[in-house]
């Protein structure tokens, strides 16, 4: 009885870990074929994980994704890390010698999400609100963890985009390289500018970004070049202390 209740949950395991590496939706055959599992019992463990919200079928492709839970869990696993608290003294601090917004970008599920974010007291502000969630290929604070990405994970996201896009943001990730930070005036949101820079986990992985932001009045390119030694001295201190 163990034997078995143990081999049904190493399929599941393995289904929602080929859900996760693979890009895009996932039929039955492929994902039996690739597993080696037989279809009828792939059909049978997907019903079950759809019942639960762990796998997400499309209606008229019948293809399977990821469920909606696993950001749930995402969620909780960024918001308990212990090194939050830790880090969060350095967060306001810099808000606080900025003036401006200051937010933690983490990197969840090929996407950017803020996880602590230091709104400006100043009486016009920004605010993209805790929980936001940013595709990795938009806005500074995605580019800064794009750009440091392993080549496998980037070339899943840039292998997305359009010809030209994918040109673009190629040469963009390449100067972020060479200088550890991005800028960005009024991509994502009319009035709004960010200066974001990476932050580093275990063995030097890109685990999220840092990012100031405001409105484009006061906070524009001008102003950022300013508090870029500053930003970057932050995040390098942060990295070294996840190291």
């Amino acid at each position: 009885m163990n034997t078995k209740v143990s081999s049904t949950v190493q399929r599941a395991i393995k289904i929602i870990n080929y859900l996760n590496e693979t890009p895009g939706p996932q039929g039955i055959k492929d994902i039996s074929e690739k597993l080696n599992i037989s279809p009828p019992i792939t059909h049978r463990m997907l019903t079950t994980l759809k019942m639960e919200g762990m796998v997400f079928q499309d209606l008229v492709s019948k293809k399977y994704s990821l469920g909606t839970v696993f950001i749930d869990y995402a969620n909780k696993i960024i918001t308990d890390l212990p090194f939050i608290s830790l880090i969060d003294s350095q967060l306001i601090k810099l808000r606080d010698e900025t003036q401006e917004t200051v937010g933690l970008y983490m990197l969840t599920n090929m996407i950017r999400m803020c996880v602590i974010e230091h709104v400006s007291n100043q009486e016009i502000s920004r605010k993209a609100g805790v929980g936001n969630r940013i595709p990795l290929h938009l806005g500074s604070s995605g580019r800064v963890i794009l750009a440091f990405l392993n080549e496998d994970l980037q070339a899943r996201v840039l292998n997305n985009l359009p010809d030209e896009e994918r040109n673009i943001l190629g040469q963009k990730l390449g100067t972020i390289v060479n200088t550890g930070y991005s800028i960005n005036e009024e991509e994502l949101t009319k009035n709004v500018a960010a200066l974001s820079a990476p932050v580093f986990g275990a063995k030097g992985k890109v685990i999220g970004a840092i990012s100031i932001s405001g409105p484009v009045f006061r906070w524009n390119k001008e102003s950022m070049e300013q508090h870029i030694p500053l930003l970057l001295k932050t995040t390098e201190n942060i990295s070294k202390s996840l190291y």
